[in-house]
């Protein structure tokens, strides 16, 4: 299969995206949003958590595994805080919701906290942290994935590959997105490069007996990825830990029972930058630690040095004007499950 890439025009994927959602059985104005927030990601150049995740998402649905019409609820309730039941719902919609309840207290307190049981995979976290941008708001989401990260001392996948994402917004500079796994990579990663047929760099990821590996297709054979700094001589101990930090906002505070676990648990937080300083001074305050790191000296082949969420943003420029690249792969995995569910394919 040939690799390269056709550009697609952002308003036609998003609408084809939420017809295939809707046909799928998810009411038409949650299939908006997670349509939105599918090719949001794609966007920003997060080509591993986009719209290449269509087709499972719908298998999903399909199977029953995932609730396309959750009726979700508060079962715990103070005023800045709630626990959510997702119902089994589809995680962008139930992910929507939460950051969007977590927002709602945050107006009335200063601040809000919502975590979320029963839900399903939730794609990048960086969009829900991002909606808190223009409340004049910081934004946190976290989430809890699949098994797939070896314990420092382990081997075998023992430890969920987790999320965390923080939203600041700035002036004139770009907002800080940070969207990281608590893994060296992200799973996409290895994804993508099995997709492309490309090697792993060392480092990444271990197979199921430990030993190093650069064959994406082993990870998949009951490989791991390493936890973030790599090595207990490097501070992969660092990257356990943040994964359990995750895994208890997520998981254990959110009261999900065992088979609701994995990538079905999340935490949403908003922070009203007024009720610490005026927005005015904080944002002003962004731009001027922003330019401080950019003006750091630079290592020999080195032109600019990015803070979080400045690539993304100049990859969503580039891509707004010329389209976004999907590989040929992910274009058949859209014709088949659009062939399969009888919606035309207009890309």
């Amino acid at each position: 299969m040939t690799s390269e890439r056709k550009g697609i025009d952002p308003e036609k994927l998003t609408d084809f995206t939420l017809r295939v959602l809707n046909k799928a059985g998810i009411p038409e104005g949650d299939a908006k949003i997670a349509a939105q927030i599918l090719v949001a990601t794609d966007l920003r150049g997060i080509d591993s958590h986009g719209v290449g995740h269509l087709a499972m998402y719908v298998r999903n649905i399909r199977s029953g595994r995932t609730n396309p019409d959750p009726k979700t609820k508060i079962t715990s309730n103070a005023a800045s805080t709630a626990v959510m039941d997702g119902d089994r719902g589809f995680g962008l919609v139930v992910g929507y919701r939460a950051m969007t309840e977590a927002m709602r207290r945050a107006e009335e307190t200063g601040a809000g906290f919502v975590t979320v049981r029963n839900s399903s995979h939730y794609g990048a976290g960086g969009n829900y942290a991002m909606m808190a941008l223009p409340r004049d708001m910081i934004g946190i989401s976290m989430t809890v994935g699949g098994m797939g990260m070896v314990a420092p001392g382990s081997v075998g996948q023992g430890v969920t590959i987790n999320v965390l994402s923080v939203a600041a917004p700035s002036n004139q500079e770009a907002p800080f997105v940070l969207d990281m796994a608590t893994t060296v990579v992200a799973a996409g990663k290895i994804e993508i490069a099995a997709r492309e047929g490309k090697s792993l760099p060392e480092g990444w990821a271990v197979d199921k007996e430990g030993k190093p590996i650069t064959d994406p297709r082993q990870f998949y054979q009951g490989g791991a990825l390493l936890p973030m700094g790599g090595s207990p001589q490097t501070g992969s101990y660092k990257g356990f830990g943040l994964a359990v930090a995750v895994d208890i906002l997520c998981r254990i505070l959110s009261g999900a029972v065992p088979d609701q676990q994995y990538g079905g648990s999340h935490f949403f937080g908003a922070l009203r930058i007024d009720g610490f300083m005026p927005v005015d001074q904080f944002r002003k305050a962004m731009d001027g630690m922003i330019q401080q790191y950019r003006e750091l000296p630079k290592a020999p082949g080195i032109d600019r040095i990015y803070i979080s969420g400045e690539v993304e943003q100049e990859i969503e420029k580039k891509r707004r004007a010329e389209g976004i690249p999907l590989h040929p792969a992910i274009i058949k995995s859209l014709e088949d499950i659009a062939n399969e569910l009888g919606v035309e394919y207009d890309l």
